[in-house]
């Protein structure tokens, strides 16, 4: 029972660490896009505004508060400030304002596109803030890939340098074999500095987007998400995908329609608005009478009305030319892209299936030429140069496919 209890309290006390161990993000991007969603102050400043433009909205279109006017009549010099025995009379007016007929609908209009207008907003933020987390996470990943590479390039080159160093004392190497061999080895260690820097920078802004600490620990990027294969890709699809649920379309269509509440608002106009009010009279300590009221508005100026109405109309045709002209750049757009991420695609299986085999086959055979002699170092170093250089073009092609895949989820406002 004892040692029960030892091995409850063990777990407790390890629990927290076993959960920020686990919290660290940076090892996929599902994982970056949860912590994206939970801590970007971003999308919480977003996320308010949509809050306060939906509250707003309900509010919209109800009666504006009334007033209460008092008045005492016959005021005796001697009596009391304001008090209804020292008056002939005190009349209790009540007023309640009314919006002319029309009016409070238009205002509900004008609210209810103002909150939609703010949860679009909401939505383009958010697929912003993944786009660009894909893309930063994908050059994350092509950074510590490109790390890798060089360490391998890198202890290739030392091990080379060695055996130069070796040959060269026994007379079996040139003088010029040993200074390359050291460039080389120099020239590695200046390119994994100018990588040690790009990858902090990776690492600075991911945590930025996260809204973390510069320096906040990241997980190494284990792989890159799938690309979705190419059926799934398809242009006329996507199109009508990107008309449906677009974030900035969607954005556009809420501003057109805050665009028509206004017209419609400024038509409203044109209708008085009233004042009703009822006001019982008091004199001495009994209320005898009552007076009624009615208060209305005269719009008179018809030029200055018609400008606003007019004003009001021009900006509403001026969002749907906007918002068709939103459409025909965003299909361009995704067009570009879908093209750009098919280039990559094929670009990655042609250095995957073609040049990377053909590398590797010259390097292993400037290899097995240098050991017996019948290729020099430089021979052997430009082959493995060329071998570094057909793999890095391949993690280029394939981190393009992610940044293109971005913008394309960007577009259309998800996965596709």
């Amino acid at each position: 029972m004892g040692r029960r209890i030892t091995l409850f309290l063990s777990a407790l006390l390890l629990a927290p660490v076993t959960g920020w161990a686990e919290a660290v993000p940076g090892a996929n991007l599902p994982g970056l896009i949860n912590w994206l969603e939970q801590d970007s102050a971003e999308l919480a400043a977003v996320r308010y505004e949509a809050a306060g433009a939906a509250q707003q909205a309900q509010a919209a279109g109800a009666l504006p508060d009334p007033s209460l006017r008092i008045e005492w009549a016959g005021v005796n010099r001697s009596a009391v400030p304001f008090d209804p025995a020292g008056a002939d009379a005190t009349k209790y007016t009540v007023l309640q304002p009314v919006p002319g007929w029309g009016k409070r609908a238009a205002q509900r209009q004008v609210a209810q596109a103002g909150a939609a207008l703010a949860e679009a907003q909401q939505r383009v933020v958010g697929a912003e803030l993944r786009a660009r987390l894909r893309l930063e996470f994908a050059r994350y990943y092509q950074s510590h890939r490109a790390l890798a590479l060089n360490e391998a390039l890198s202890a290739f080159t030392a091990s080379a340098a060695r055996l130069a160093q070796t040959r060269y004392e026994t007379g079996a190497a040139s003088q010029q074999e040993l200074v390359r061999a050291q460039l080389e080895q120099a020239a590695q260690q200046s390119e994994r500095l100018q990588q040690e820097g790009d990858f902090a920078q990776m690492q600075a802004r991911l945590n930025a987007l996260l809204n973390r600490p510069a320096q906040a620990a990241l997980e190494a990027p284990q792989a890159l998400p799938a690309v979705p294969a190419a059926i799934r890709l398809d242009e006329a699809a996507l199109g009508l995908r990107l008309r449906a649920s677009s974030p900035q379309l969607a954005g556009q269509a809420a501003q057109t329609e805050l665009a028509r509440g206004n017209a419609e608002l400024a038509q409203r106009n044109l209708n008085p608005d009233f004042i009703l009010g009822i006001a019982p009279v008091q004199r001495g300590s009994r209320f005898n009478s009552w007076d009624a009221m009615l208060e209305f508005t005269l719009p008179l100026q018809r030029a200055s009305h018609h400008a606003h109405q007019h004003e009001a109309d021009e900006m509403l045709a001026a969002s749907r030319a906007r918002q068709q002209a939103a459409e025909t750049r965003l299909l361009g757009e995704l067009r570009e892209h879908l093209a750009a991420l098919e280039a990559a695609r094929a670009r990655q299986q042609l250095t995957r299936e073609r040049v990377l085999p053909l590398a590797e086959l010259a390097f292993n055979g400037a290899l097995a030429g240098n050991r017996s002699g019948a290729v020099d170092f430089t021979t052997l170093l430009d082959a493995r140069r060329q071998l570094q250089k057909a793999r890095l073009d391949e993690l280029d092609a394939e981190v393009a496919q992610q940044l293109h895949l971005a913008e394309i989820e960007r577009l259309i406002g998800g996965e596709p």
